[in-house]
């Protein structure tokens, strides 16, 4: 099969593009994203499955969006001895059209011109083949599946050496076999058709007979019940005869116990009557005896009761004067401690006063010392006043005096010294200051600075030092000088006097330290303000007569003390009183309750008893005491022979043995009970079993046994046949597939020897590959390492899948290659392998077609003689 040429009208967003495809060798159809390179394929596919009128989603989705009309596709396509030119137009005025070219020109339209074109291609191509060779973007990476490629196989059978004639109906006998096959099993080895008919009409009629064989048992088995049944009833009539006669017995002595039990129950309640009378007769014998008894006692009592009143009323009267002799004695009490109370306040009063006395005298004379404090303090500060002097600057005159020292040092050590000696008296000017030398006499200075030296009328010397000595002067001038501005500051004149100035100022600091600190003693928390205020409050509350301070303080304290004694005495003398007086008032309250109570009582106690001789004078006006005791000795009697009488029937009852007459009669009549619901139970399951048994004669199940046995035969004859026809397809199947799978096994060789010699170029002579009986490539082997198809980068795949394909194209036959279709390959694939894939399809591009959709044509550059069609948008 080859594509000649192809042409889109108004297809999805394609207004018209027509393209010429070469008879072989690569073509190179390039273009940018979306401008229809992968429609072509899908456009041959919808021309060559799908009639013109379909409504699948497929046809529906490439309406074009552009303009309402319908979208056409035309190609021009030679297979096998034909060449013919096919056009169809979807969605709008649907439309057919076939040109046949060759062997001889056709021409047809709709649904003929249809199937022409299928039957064509099903004797010429390998749809499977057609399928499988091609590369498309959404499975670029997947494994090539060409196990059921006819054309390929016989191409393998070929390259394996055997011995095929090509006629062209290879897989028709395989597919006859199949369709046997398939005619009693599914493709899993499931029963179906004819087989699985002939089985289940076999079960269904053995089913059938198992049914009708219980139907004529149920029969039978109702037929031997019914016999049972009738036995068993007549046994069961017997029986509840016997128990009729023992329960009329039982019956019978059951209502001779229950005629005594009537007496005796009619005895009882006699009995109860009598006896009831008779302990009422006896309740008002007793209650008019205890009536009688209940008033004489109260009467004892009413006179024991005065008497207690009698007692009490002299008790509280006595009770009354000594809680008022105490109560007297309490307020005598209460009068001596307030007296002592007034005294202890008059000492307390006068020894405060004392006290403060004393304390305005410490005050005053601490008030004293404070104030001379103050005075010499105020002295000393006024003396430190006068020294300016500080502790900083007696360290600068200290420091300039050592200045002054070591300056003056270094001047005697660097300056020139001058000696005189005179032979004669002499007298000598030395730098303006005139010197008289006796004879002998010797003179020496040391010289920092230009000197003169005069002899008068004589000679004149100018003594002149070095630079060094010049300068040691300068720095002893600045350091005397420094020396004599510090003590200027301070107002003396030289170092001693500023250090006896320096030791009085600290003698008037440590002076004033310690009057501060005295000052601050004597103060203590207070001021000497609030000190002062205290003395002038203390003072002014001072008595004003003189004749309080003839008393000294101890005496004071000891009459203070005295007064509190006897104070303390009172108090307690007082609260003696108190409680004798409180057990007066609580005794004379008791015997005010005790008198009251007993007061009560003997009221009640009279209302009572007027009461109880009430109630028997009217008992007495009803009956006589005489005629009550009379009476109810009578009742008493009664009661005696009515209990005789209940306990003779008691004893009649007990010798009949009521409780086993019951339990006999209970037994009896369970038994009699139980045989009659047998009975019914039994007559009711007969007359079920005969129903059932006129039902059975109507339903004719023994002749439905005959015909479903009949059936059976029938099945198992069938079934038998069926058995035999699908055991001979099954084997011959499996005889087929194991010759196929060994030929199978036979051309992978061949196959997978193609792929690695094109796979060499690509991946290098180390290159090999596993490829399983269905012709799929299982493994990679590069370098003596081995990697799982599916392990492999997406490139490797793609790289794999494409050299299938091509292994494939070169193998098959001229009259049975398709076109090898690569959409928009190599996108995995690094430069270096794209030129390695360019040698690939050169190898094997000048055998066939192979048409390449790319949108990056550079891919493909090393691909010599390829025929690239760009497409314009």
């Amino acid at each position: 099969m080859k594509l000649h040429r192809m042409v889109l009208t108004n297809y999805r967003g394609i207004t018209h593009r027509e393209i010429e495809f070469p008879d072989h060798g690569v073509v190179v159809v390039s273009g940018a994203n979306e401008i229809g390179k992968s429609s072509m394929i899908e456009a041959l596919d919808l021309l060559l499955e799908a009639k013109d009128r379909s409504s699948k989603k497929e046809v529906k989705e490439v309406k074009p969006t552009h303009a309402d009309v319908g979208a056409e596709v035309t190609a021009e396509i030679s297979t096998g001895p034909y060449r013919f030119v096919y056009r169809k137009r979807f969605h709008k005025r649907c439309e057919t059209e076939l040109t046949v070219l060759a062997p001889q020109r056709e021409q047809l339209t709709g649904d003929e011109a249809h199937e022409r074109v299928r039957a064509m291609l099903d004797e010429t191509v390998d749809t499977c083949l057609w399928q499988a060779q091609r590369v498309l973007q959404s499975s670029s990476t997947a494994v090539v599946d060409l196990s059921g490629c006819d054309a390929l196989s016989r191409a393998l059978d070929v390259s394996a050496g055997e011995a095929v004639a090509l006629s062209g109906t290879e897989p028709l006998l395989i597919d006859r076999v199949e369709d046997e096959y398939l005619r009693y099993f599914t493709r899993t080895g499931r029963p179906t058709g004819e087989w699985a008919a002939a089985t289940t009409r076999l079960r269904a009629a053995e089913e059938a007979v198992a049914e009708a064989a219980a139907a004529v048992a149920q029969v039978d088995e109702a037929v031997r019940r019914h016999a049972m049944l009738t036995e068993e009833l007549a046994e069961l009539t017997a029986r509840r005869q016997e128990a009729a006669k023992a329960l009329d017995t039982a019956r019978a002595a059951a209502e001779a116990v229950a005629a005594v039990r009537a007496q005796l129950k009619e005895a009882e309640l006699l009995a109860g009557a009598a006896r009831d009378r008779a302990g009422a007769s006896r309740a008002a014998a007793d209650e008019r005896r205890r009536l009688r008894t209940d008033i004489e006692a109260r009467s004892a009592a009413i006179g024991e009761l005065e008497a207690a009143v009698a007692a009490a009323a002299e008790d509280h009267s006595t009770a009354a004067e000594v809680a008022e002799s105490a109560e007297a004695a309490a307020e005598q009490a209460r009068k001596v401690l307030e007296d002592s109370q007034i005294r202890v306040d008059a000492a307390r009063e006068t020894v405060q006063q004392l006290v403060e006395r004393e304390e305005v005298d410490r005050i005053a004379a601490r008030l004293a010392k404070i104030d001379a404090t103050d005075r010499d303090l105020a002295r000393v500060t006024d003396e430190l006043a006068t020294i300016t002097m500080t502790a900083e600057d007696m360290r600068a005159i200290e420091a300039a005096a050592a200045a002054v020292d070591v300056a003056l040092g270094q001047v005697e050590f660097a300056a020139a010294r001058v000696e005189l000696a005179a032979a004669a008296d002499v007298e000598v000017r030395v730098g303006g200051e005139v010197l008289t030398l006796t004879a002998g006499q010797s003179w020496s200075q040391t010289i920092s600075a230009a000197t003169d030296l005069e002899l008068p009328e004589l000679l004149s010397i100018r003594l002149v030092p070095g630079t060094p000595a010049s300068d040691m002067q300068a720095k002893l001038d600045a350091a005397r000088e420094a020396l004599a501005s510090a003590l200027r500051k301070c107002g003396v004149a030289d170092v001693v006097a500023a250090r006896e100035l320096d030791q009085r100022r600290r003698e008037l600091v440590a002076r004033r330290d310690r009057l501060r600190a005295a000052g601050e003693a004597l103060t203590g928390d207070e001021s000497a303000d609030r000190l002062r205020a205290r003395l002038a409050g203390l003072t002014g509350r001072q008595p004003q007569t003189a004749d309080l301070f003839e008393v000294d303080a101890d005496t004071a304290r000891a009459a203070l003390e005295t007064a509190a004694a006897a104070h303390k005495q009172a108090i307690a003398d007082c609260e003696k009183r108190r409680k004798v007086a409180e057990a007066a008032g609580r005794k004379l309250t008791e015997r005010q309750t005790q008198l009251t109570v007993l007061r009560e009582k003997l009221t009640g106690a009279g209302v009572e008893l007027a009461q109880a001789r009430d109630r028997l004078q009217v008992q007495r006006e009803t009956v006589g005491d005489d005629e009550l005791m009379v009476t109810a000795q009578a009742h008493a009697d009664e009661a005696a022979r009515v209990a005789g009488v209940v306990t003779t029937l008691s004893e009649e009852l007990a010798r009949t043995a009521p409780d086993e007459v019951a339990a006999t009669f209970e037994e009896a009549e369970r038994r009699a009970t139980a045989l009659a619901a047998r009975h019914a139970e039994m007559a009711d399951a007969l007359r079920d079993v005969g129903t059932q048994l006129k039902v059975y004669g109507t339903e004719g199940r023994k002749g439905r046994l005959d015909e479903a046995e009949t059936e059976r035969e029938h099945a198992l004859a069938e079934y038998g046949r069926v058995q035999r026809r699908a055991q001979a397809a099954e084997l011959l199947r499996s005889v087929f597939t194991r010759h196929r799978e060994a030929t199978r096994l036979r051309y992978v060789e061949p196959f997978r020897g193609e792929v690695q010699r094109l796979g060499r170029i690509v991946f290098g002579e180390s290159f090999e590959v596993e490829v399983d009986s269905s012709l799929r490539i299982c493994s990679r082997t590069l370098a003596g390492r081995t990697v799982p198809y599916e392990s492999l980068s997406g490139g490797a795949k793609e790289q794999l899948g494409i050299v299938a394909r091509l292994a494939s194209a070169a193998l098959v036959a001229k009259e049975d290659s398709v076109p090898v279709v690569i959409d928009d390959a190599l996108g995995f694939t690094d430069p270096e392998r794209l030129v390695k894939m360019g040698s690939v399809f050169n190898a094997v591009g000048g055998d066939g077609q192979v048409i390449v959709l790319t949108c990056s044509p550079q891919r493909y550059a090393a691909v010599d003689d390829a025929h690239h069609i760009e497409l314009a948008g």
